[in-house]
């Protein structure tokens, strides 16, 4: 078997300092064994320290592009996540619960706090964990211990200061004891390699620790005395290896064929998105049903919007169940985020199974698709995206108070709607060219702070998530008409759509203007042809098109017909 990038961990006893050092644990980086692809369709990296019996003594997160996790707080939630599988082993059954489950564990299975809103996420970290574990314990450990790796002599001290110490990282702990209860060794871990066909970015989450000579090395000394503590008695222990290549192992095939650790990783990807589907089948449920009856209406438009005052009771009702349920409850707000990453992914030879662990996304995007073949992105703009329905709801709360939006000049609103356009072309363009600037790009989008973060986030971005929405007490859905990406790319694609769907007649636009001027959304032309692409399929036109107090073919017929009956 090839050399695998796995380090070995030697402690040397303290109080006998001539003593072999002894092999006592393994440190490697998951993304050299299991480069799952988190919610971002890139791979989530995982510093992990392992025993010789398969027990984890600590796991550290080191990059992720989460986008729901990339600010500080975010990064905390998920690093908290990981450190519940320390004292776990990859034989442990593992069952990730909702965020505030008890995390009850025995001897064969354990059962994690999982966390809010991050469930491709978590489920990326507990995947690249385990399979990334059993693969090093299926070559490394035997019983308990290696036989292949011999205890370097050196016993090189690194020269460090105190100022770059991270406390996170010498701090005894549980570890400690485990490794060696006699010496209470404290494992001090260096900043991760950086291999050449292997790109690592920066983040927020791995930050430099202690300046070791060796770039993969492993630390170990008495937590009672300081790395510098001059005492002879704690002198520190190095593995050293050379920065250029990993270790070299000789693995025993064989012997690995037939080793006692029956690894069992209790799911495949399969297995763990059925899982997801089956743990909120009463929310699958409730959208499934959601999704029918606004099928059922759009199909029947004319029968449910004759009756103006009916139709916008139900429709307010339906923007209610989308930014509750849909959007709080179900977290299915759709984003640009899953078309960018879908991009990534497809583009890297991926493919797009890392999505089927969030249900809501999957049946969101399903039903987007194929209404946008038949009426376009009004459906999903206009009836299903939490954010616009927010938008709107807040619109009818401030014409009720007696405010009543500002309506546009229609050049200005032309010129306006093309702004969504370009930022669309330039995170596009930047996904290729600038990756960091289309993860900062995307936070145009207030969808993460308003509804999958209530709010909760650093206040910039809780500033201009409110500043979208109050934009949409002036303008109609201002937003959704002039900035949101996601429309956009909504609207590219409607040029798929099937047909038109809005009846229309002769006297549409010549002489009538009634639709036009009643358009909230101003995406009827003065010759009344209907913009698609800038329809929210609010049916007010439709509407209209039925009332005879309001259409005016209708209003003169309703005139000529008594008139010639007069005459007969």
């Amino acid at each position: 078997m090839p050399d695998i990038p796995v380090y070995p961990l030697f402690v040397r006893d303290a109080t006998n300092l001539d003593a072999k050092p002894e092999l006592k644990a393994y440190v490697f980086e998951t993304i050299d064994f299991a480069p799952v692809r988190g919610y971002s369709a890139k791979p989530i990296n995982l510093l992990i320290l392992i025993d010789l019996s398969g027990n984890f003594l600590r796991i550290r997160l080191l990059d992720h592009k989460e986008p729901l996790f990339l600010d500080s707080a975010g990064t905390q939630k998920l690093e908290r996540f990981a450190s519940q599988y320390k004292g776990l082993t990859p034989r442990h059954t593992i069952e990730i619960g909702p965020f505030n489950d008890p995390g009850l564990r025995d001897e064969n299975v354990a059962h994690v706090k999982g966390v809010q809103q991050g469930t491709i996420s978590v489920k990326a970290i507990n995947r690249a964990i385990l399979t990334a574990a059993a693969a090093v314990a299926t070559a490394k450990l035997k019983n308990g211990a290696d036989d292949n790796v011999t205890a370097p002599v050196s016993t090189a001290i690194p020269k460090e200061s105190k100022e770059t110490k991270d406390p996170k990282l010498t701090t005894a702990t549980e570890e400690t004891k485990t490794l060696s209860p006699s010496s209470k060794p404290v494992a001090e871990i260096t900043e991760p390699r950086q291999d050449h066909h292997k790109e690592v970015t920066a983040s927020p989450v791995a930050e430099k620790t202690n300046p070791i000579n060796a770039t993969n090395a492993v630390a170990m000394t008495d937590p009672s005395k300081g790395v510098n503590d001059s005492n002879s008695t704690s002198q520190t222990s190095v593995v050293d290896v050379q920065a250029s290549q990993p270790t070299s192992l000789n693995i025993d095939s064989q012997t690995t064929i037939h080793s006692n650790h029956e690894l069992n990783i209790q799911a495949s990807e399969r297995d763990d998105w059925i899982t997801s589907w089956q743990s909120r089948r009463t929310h699958i449920v409730i959208v499934l049903c959601g999704l029918l009856a606004l099928s059922v209406a759009l199909i029947a438009q004319l029968r449910f919007s004759a009756n103006p005052v009916r139709m916008r009771r139900l429709r307010t009702l339906y923007l209610v169940f989308t930014v509750g349920f849909i959007g709080w409850i179900a977290q299915g707000q759709l984003t640009i985020v899953n078309i960018t990453a879908a991009i990534e992914a497809l583009s890297s030879h991926g493919d797009l199974s890392f999505m089927m662990n969030d249900p809501m996304t999957v049946i969101l995007w399903l039903f987007a698709g194929v209404s946008l073949l038949v009426w376009g992105r009004g459906t999903f703009c206009g009836w299903l995206c939490p954010f616009g329905a927010l938008q709107e709801l807040i619109s009818l709360v401030a014409n009720a108070l007696g405010h009543k939006q500002r309506r546009l000049r229609t050049a200005l609103d032309t010129q306006l709607k093309w702004i969504k356009y370009v930022i669309l072309l330039v995170l596009m363009t930047s996904l290729y060219a600038a990756p960091s600037f289309a993860e900062l790009l995307v936070e145009v989008e207030p969808f993460k702070t308003a509804i999958s973060l209530y709010f909760v986030r650093d206040w910039p971005y809780v500033l201009w998530a409110m500043v979208c929405l109050l934009l949409s007490v002036f303008v109609y859905r201002g937003y959704c008409r002039y900035i949101c990406p996601l429309g956009a790319a909504l609207a590219t694609l409607g040029i798929l759509r099937f047909w038109s769907w809005i009846p229309r007649r002769d006297e549409c636009g010549t002489p009538c203007q009634s639709c036009r001027h009643r358009c909230e959304y101003q995406a009827i032309s003065p010759t009344g042809k209907i913009n698609y692409q800038e329809c929210f399929q609010c049916l007010d036109c439709v509407s209209i098109y039925q009332d005879k107090e309001r259409c005016y073919p209708l209003i003169q017929m309703k005139k000529v017909i008594p008139e010639v009956s007069r005459l007969r």
